[in-house]
């Protein structure tokens, strides 16, 4: 059996070891041969591999498939580069693919035991590796806005961000309400506004505050969000007036805003944004 490059036979032999539920070590590995044996002392099993006398790729030479140890549960080789690669599949599959499920999928699939902390650590990597990095997808959000108002003209893209003195600006509070929302909710939904605050589960946190409506099917139909660090009066009040702007008077059109708050919030944003909203709780 040959091999493209060194690695190749390295993570072979890995997929094999854990497919097989033993321990195995390489005892020798460097430029032109590896060596790997079970950890077990008295164990037979070994197998060495070495470049060809051409250096084309890598071949074994041989190959002791004979284990006198019993099976084990858990494994060394199982490490959280190979825990992600697994994980990566699964993940974009069932988006919200949980820890216990990665736990059970594990001990199913392989008959292995992982630690929770290996767990969480590789399924950080595989999210990801499926939905990309979360700080990096922060610096794409100018091209972002600047790809949505190209693609729907008449759009609003809000972004507000906090200046730092020797340092990049730090992303603060960012809204979108696209054209086709708000001439869509004008047209046929009903005079009803929605809205409401949900804690976002990633990395750097926050919160999403949205306004929705409901169309004629009785479907939710989504007006205009955005992303703030926190639920509070200067927020709403900042999303209120955007939301205003949009869509127009709300005495002109006769729209009802519903708060699902509790009766403090619900207070103080009447206080503020009296002038914007007419709320009925």
């Amino acid at each position: 059996m040959k091999f493209n490059t060194k690695w190749d036979f390295k993570e072979a032999v890995r997929e094999f070891t854990i497919q097989e539920g033993r321990r195995i070590r390489f005892r020798k590995n460097d430029n032109v041969r590896m060596r790997a044996t079970c950890q077990v002392k008295g164990c037979p099993w070994v197998v060495y591999a070495s470049r060809d006398h051409e250096y084309t790729c890598w071949q074994i030479k041989t190959f002791v498939n004979d284990h006198t140890c019993p099976r084990e549960d858990k494994n060394m080789a199982a490490n959280r580069n190979w825990v992600a690669s697994k994980l990566v599949k699964k993940v974009r599959k069932y988006l919200n693919f949980k820890h216990c499920d990665a736990a059970t999928y594990f001990k199913s699939r392989f008959d292995l035991t992982l630690n929770k902390n290996l767990i969480s650590r590789a399924l950080f990597d595989a999210r990801n590796a499926v939905f990309g990095d979360e700080k990096e997808q922060y610096k794409m959000l100018r091209d972002y806005g600047l790809t949505l108002l190209k693609t729907n003209p008449g759009s609003t893209f809000e972004i507000c961000c906090t200046p730092q003195p020797e340092s990049d600006p730090v992303f603060d509070k960012i809204y979108v309400c696209l054209n086709g929302y708000k001439n869509g909710f004008k047209a046929g939904c009903r005079p009803l506004i929605g809205l409401d605050g949900a804690f976002l589960k990633t990395q750097f946190g926050g919160q999403i505050l949205s306004a929705v409506g409901q169309d004629a099917n009785h479907h939710i139909y989504i007006i205009a969000w955005a992303i703030v660090g926190v639920e509070n009066k200067e927020n709403w009040k900042w999303f209120l007036e955007l939301l205003h702007q949009d869509l127009g008077d709300y005495r002109q059109h006769g729209w009802c805003f519903i708060f699902d708050m509790q009766k403090g919030i619900v207070c103080i944003l009447i206080g503020v944004c009296a002038e914007i909203v007419d709320c009925y709780v």
